[in-house]
């Protein structure tokens, strides 16, 4: 097919519910002739019409084709055809007497001759054509030898040492988008199949590859996607180009905007679609926007989502690890949910440690140097919070990164257990989100410092203030759990 692209709209003006006029005025053919296709109608029942249309559409090489086929839903079944009765199951029982009427084989799956000599014409076309293009493929990569070794390069997994090659960051505060971006850049260098794009939010969401060229269609080349303002439209492309499966492709909007994409996020996951979600502004830390643009709810609910990794890193080190985890996996989509305000370097841990602790999901970012007495959780910029804490509530006390449930959850028993005893179970974990999930890990002895209500439009370190994300809470908290006699103390 010649056509860039080609839709046949089987148009029977019935919806499920009742007749489409019910519901629907729009003209099929005025939008997409709007929106710059090319349209034609025919009745769908006039094969010999359809083909005549068919074969035009093929032949065009310049607008994407539409064709409205108009037909009747259950033709041949009078007692639902062209109704919405014919939706479903509500024409099977007359199925029988309707194939009678129709001169149709009593034989439910009857195939014709005809139409199997026609198919395996077609199969044998279609082996023929396999092979001429397996021909071409062959003389092309032995004319272009380094391109060819780029193209095979593409399906090999990415190597730790993408890891390593990523610049430490110096000391200071900064946004996690905004180190992401940096990250982003090397990324981009040792990985040339690296495609992206943006909803409109490039200047904000800081995913554009520099030097990467807009793609246009002037500039097949080009690695940047403009999305435009289309969340949905963006995640369903990027898993277009997943399917294809040349190319590594990442996308970015606002982390609230993903109600908008959710469907496609969702799809990604069930197709086990390597695609990258790089969502930014992740918190009530968003500030001024108000609770339209404050996530509270969002980031546990996309951790709900089977197979999808949601990746919410605390400092510009684990971002590193977080862009790497995600170029890494090829089994299912990730979320990488990034701060819009600054949050400080955390170089007490080591930076390994924050690197690689992200492959794992968990790890211990601040380890008891006595008796351990609390353990401390937390993912995303309130970390800070939860090592803050640690210094102020002296030597019994743990502190536990977990950037990803997903994965943490994936992990041993064993090393579960190791970053959680079993037999510690005076927990707090710290969170700018809803704080549901959070008790699979602090349990019915813990205590989980969340956000249970919408924000409000304020500085952001203020919002998170007023709604109790402090070191303070934290340090209370811990005390609380610290005071208490443990299980074993109560039973006996």
């Amino acid at each position: 097919i010649n056509a860039e692209y080609m839709g046949i709209y089987d148009s029977n003006m019935v919806t499920l519910d009742a007749m489409a006029d019910k519901t629907q005025s729009e003209s099929a053919q005025k939008r997409f002739e709007a929106i710059g296709w090319e349209v034609a109608q025919v009745d769908g029942h006039n094969m010999e019409a359809f083909l005549a249309v068919f074969e035009k559409a093929k032949a065009n090489t310049g607008k994407p084709q539409l064709i409205i086929a108009t037909t009747e839903i259950g033709k041949g079944i009078p007692e639902v055809a062209g109704t919405q009765k014919a939706h479903g199951e509500g024409g099977a029982k007359f199925a029988d007497k309707a194939r009678t009427a129709l001169g149709l084989p009593a034989d439910h799956f009857y195939v014709s001759d005809q139409t199997k000599a026609f198919f395996a014409k077609h199969r044998q076309d279609l082996m023929a054509r396999a092979k001429a293009w397996e021909s071409t493929h062959q003389a092309w990569k032995a004319s272009n030898p380094q391109l060819a070794a780029q193209l095979a390069s593409f399906q090999n997994s990415v190597s730790i040492s993408l890891l390593n090659a990523i610049p430490p960051f110096s000391a200071g505060a900064i946004a996690t988008r905004k180190a992401g971006s940096v990250v982003l850049q090397t990324i981009a260098q040792h990985l040339p199949q690296l495609v992206g794009g943006s909803a409109d939010l490039f200047g904000s969401t800081n995913n554009y590859i520099e030097d990467g060229k807009d793609f246009s269609p002037a500039e097949f080349a080009g690695r940047n996607i403009r999305f435009g303002i289309r969340e949905h439209g963006m995640c369903g492309i990027m898993n277009g180009i997943a399917y294809d499966g040349a190319l590594r492709v990442q996308g970015a909007t606002f982390l609230v905007f993903a109600d908008y994409c959710r469907a496609s996020i969702r799809l990604a996951a069930i197709s086990a679609l390597p695609t990258i979600y790089i969502f930014t502004h992740d918190s009530v830390g968003v500030g001024e926007d108000g609770p339209t643009h404050q996530p509270v709810e969002t980031v546990p609910a996309l951790r709900l989502i089977p197979n999808l990794d949601v990746i919410r890193p605390a400092d510009p080190e684990e971002t590193a690890g977080a862009f790497y985890a995600a170029m890494a996996r090829t089994t299912g989509p990730t979320l990488l949910a990034l701060t819009r305000q600054a949050v400080p370097l955390l170089a007490e841990i080591p930076l390994q440690l924050r690197r690689e602790g992200v492959l794992t999901g968990g790890y211990i970012a601040h380890r008891e140097v006595s008796t351990l007495e609390v353990i401390l959780l937390s993912a995303g910029s309130e970390l800070q919070h939860a090592m803050a804490a640690a210094k102020a509530l002296g030597d019994s006390v743990r502190v536990v990164s977990l950037p990803s449930f997903y994965r943490f959850d994936q992990q041993s028993q064993e090393y579960r257990d190791e970053i959680l005893p079993p037999d510690c179970r005076a927990r707090v974990a710290i969170e700018a989100a809803e704080p549901s999930l959070w008790y699979k890990y602090v349990g019915l002895d813990g205590e989980v410092i969340g956000i249970s209500r919408f924000g409000m439009s304020a500085p952001g370190g203020q919002v998170m203030a007023k709604l109790g994300i402090t070191v303070e809470a934290v340090v209370a908290a811990a005390r609380k759990r610290m005071a208490q006699p443990s299980k074993k103390q109560r039973l006996a």
